[in-house]
């Protein structure tokens, strides 16, 4: 039984500091968001795990794991604004899903901790995960492949993808999604 609750307790402080677990349950939110789809990123020198984001500020719906609650904008010490990084369609327009392998590196911005930027109004610098060990998608890049090797782009799986674009896609009450996932020409080499 003892077992039991510490393994209950490791998974719970684990989960409480991790990214989403796949197969979770998206929420909609209504409110400001960081919207990191085509955020480049650098790693970050004091966490060899972790990227450096620059993001755009949005307000309206978006879609992450937190609840909503935990991602209402705050705001801290010396003014500093702390929002959440979430999924939306705001760039869709602008932008197209490109598609990169297995071995390159990129971050898992989706409910990371961003603090507005004090000096760029509309800019959000976010702390995300780096990940190299899945295919990934990404709206960065402009369409250009061999950026895959080397922009640390925001991205995400082709599952998490699905599921968060899924999850807007009934609450703006569309049945058949009119994006493609993947935009960009695949890069034949």
């Amino acid at each position: 039984m003892m077992r039991f609750l510490w393994t209950l307790l490791a998974l719970s402080l684990f989960s409480a500091t991790a990214f989403a677990e796949p197969g979770a349950t998206p929420i909609v939110c209504n409110q400001e968001y960081a919207l990191c789809t085509s955020a480049q990123c650098v790693p970050d020198p004091r966490h060899a795990d972790m990227a450096i984001c620059s993001c755009v500020v949005e307000n309206g719906n978006s879609v992450g794991y937190k609840s909503c609650n935990e991602r209402t904008p705050k705001s801290k010490q010396f003014k500093v604004k702390r929002l959440i990084s979430t999924f939306s369609f705001k760039q869709f327009a602008t932008k197209k899903g490109m598609s990169c392998p297995r071995g390159k590196p990129w971050t898992n911005c989706l409910d990371a901790p961003c603090n507005v930027d004090p000096l760029r109004a509309g800019k959000a610098i976010c702390s995300c995960k780096i990940n190299h060990d899945q295919d990934f998608i990404t709206f960065g890049g402009g369409c250009d492949s061999s950026q895959c090797a080397t922009g640390f782009w925001s991205g995400a799986t082709l599952r998490t993808s699905n599921a968060l674009r899924k999850a807007m896609l009934e609450n703006i009450n569309v049945t058949q999604d009119p994006w493609p996932s993947v935009a960009c020409p695949v890069d034949k080499q």
